[in-house]
């Protein structure tokens, strides 16, 4: 049987094809996909070449949710009736027509239960080492409309990067970027409990969104940050999240006294930093995403109502329209934009 797929078919090329709906084997599960949401950044680097790409043509999407439709005999933690992150049509990465990275706009995926594999394991050979994807397939409430489990994922991405960062409570933070990561950073940072997040960024109608998503000060110029800081001895954390290597070229003068630089945007080109422009006693730190580290938090917060829904998911479009709502993104028109790959109320 045959699925709907948006496959970026060559540098710079998406289409929607006909691929094969997989089969499940014993510790993996067939999912139904309901949406699946741009990654603004990753998405547009697989499809221009500039990130980890394996080859063309390759499945595009990661921020996708769905239905379990069946499971297979050796699956001890999840049911049929679900709802799951991240199931994905080649989850081996390859099927000797099309890679995977990741596949998430997609009619049908394959999630897998690691946890199950593991006690009966041990541990992953290295024929299985694709498993450890299988960590990011987590269970998630099947209350929430489109939106709010589209948000799931990218939030939980950030959110856990900053929980690696240790309690923020009573600190000052500057979050560096106005993209859909540094406005979701901005937003974690405030929701744990930061005293003050400044945010940096180059246009004032982007900043003017991160202040709309809690950020207590914002900021274009590198001295102004400085002058504001002074009083407090600098920022207790930085988080990078522009991606852009220029921004160290006149080093971060506002870090306090054994504070934080966190990065966790990918940079288009190495980073250039003047290690004597930093004070003393910084600690730096290459943060990534752990997303069962915060699902937890990050769905709590969505079932409160706490997150600002419709400010982030900006855009949505049906399937058909997914490489418009692609162009969409290029454009800079969309902070987040979902894809309704079934329409709610449809999966069962």
């Amino acid at each position: 049987m045959k699925q709907r797929s948006l496959v970026s078919v060559s540098k710079g090329v998406l289409k929607i094809v006909d691929i094969d709906i997989p089969s499940y084997g014993e510790y993996e599960m067939l999912v139904r996909n309901e949406g699946c949401i741009f990654c603004n950044t990753t998405d547009k680097m697989i499809v221009d070449e500039l990130f980890d790409t394996p080859d063309y043509p390759t499945l595009l999407g990661h921020e996708n949710f769905g239905i379990v439709q069946a499971i297979g005999a050796k699956v001890k933690n999840f049911k049929v009736g679900d709802r799951v992150i991240c199931a994905n049509p080649i989850p081996k990465g390859y099927d000797g027509k099309y890679y995977s990275t990741w596949g998430g706009f997609s009619e049908y995926g394959i999630a897998g239960d690691l946890d199950a594999y593991l006690e009966d394991h041990g541990t992953l050979d290295e024929a299985n080492k694709y498993k450890e994807k299988w960590i990011e397939q987590c269970i998630i409430p099947r209350d929430f409309s489109y939106k709010k489990a589209g948000l799931v994922y990218p939030m939980s991405e950030c959110a856990s990067a900053i929980m690696q960062v240790g309690d923020l409570k009573g600190k000052r933070v500057v979050v560096i970027g106005t993209g859909i990561v540094g406005y979701t950073f901005v937003f974690c940072a405030k929701q744990m409990g930061a005293k003050e997040v400044i945010c940096m960024g180059r246009r004032q109608s982007r900043l003017d969104v991160a202040t709309k998503l809690g950020a207590d000060n914002t900021y274009i110029e590198i001295q102004d940050v400085v002058e504001h800081l002074s009083d407090y001895g600098g920022a207790d954390v930085v988080f990078e999240c522009s991606g852009n290597y220029k921004v160290f070229e006149k080093g971060l003068p506002y870090i306090k006294d054994g504070g934080v630089l966190a990065c966790y945007a990918v940079p288009h080109k190495p980073y250039e930093i003047d290690l004597l422009k930093f004070p003393t006693n910084y600690t730096y730190k290459r943060i990534d995403p752990q997303i069962r580290n915060s699902i937890k938090w990050v769905c709590s917060i969505l079932a409160e109502d706490k997150v600002p829904v419709d400010t982030f998911v900006t855009h949505v479009w049906d399937f058909e329209q997914a490489i418009d709502g692609y162009n969409a993104v290029l454009r800079g028109e969309v902070i987040k934009g979902l894809v309704v790959i079934a329409p709610e109320g449809t999966v069962k």
